[in-house]
């Protein structure tokens, strides 16, 4: 089975927006792509979905693939996600709980990468970085 994902780095100042699951772990917005969506319509709208706040578009990251046991369907799938950068001022949260989502805040970069589950995620946080230092704001 084969599933495509599209998620956000979003950046406020020098803080990054991360979700923290009901099993506590921390994790960037992300989810899948509806048809005749564009990757970045994806990801700005599961932002919002999943965060409550509203986020601009900066550019395209890049993409990670990987392979998971889908317990709903009882197959295994592999997963595309495509990322990119994204910019939001808003503080208000309201974490999207029928996602499993208890908890949405901006968190210091270094702590991000310590917070994260997924490495893939700290990968492409450290690869928006590198975007970011290139000079987009």
């Amino acid at each position: 089975m084969k599933e495509i994902s599209a998620g956000g780095v979003v950046f406020n100042s020098k803080k990054i927006l991360l979700l923290r699951k009901f099993n506590g772990g921390w994790v960037l917005p992300k989810g899948h792509v509806k048809k005749g969506e564009k990757y970045s319509e994806t990801a700005l709208r599961e932002v919002k979905e999943e965060s409550g706040i509203n986020a601009k578009l900066g550019q395209y990251i890049d993409s990670i693939e990987y392979q998971y046991f889908n317990f709903r369907k009882m197959k295994k799938s592999h997963k595309t996600v495509h990322w990119f950068t994204m910019y939001s001022t808003d503080m208000e949260f309201i974490p999207l709980e029928e996602e499993g989502f208890n908890e949405a805040r901006y968190v210091e970069t270094e702590k991000a990468l310590k917070f994260l589950i997924h490495n893939n995620e700290k990968t492409i946080i450290k690869k928006a970085i590198e975007l970011i230092g290139e000079g987009e704001q």
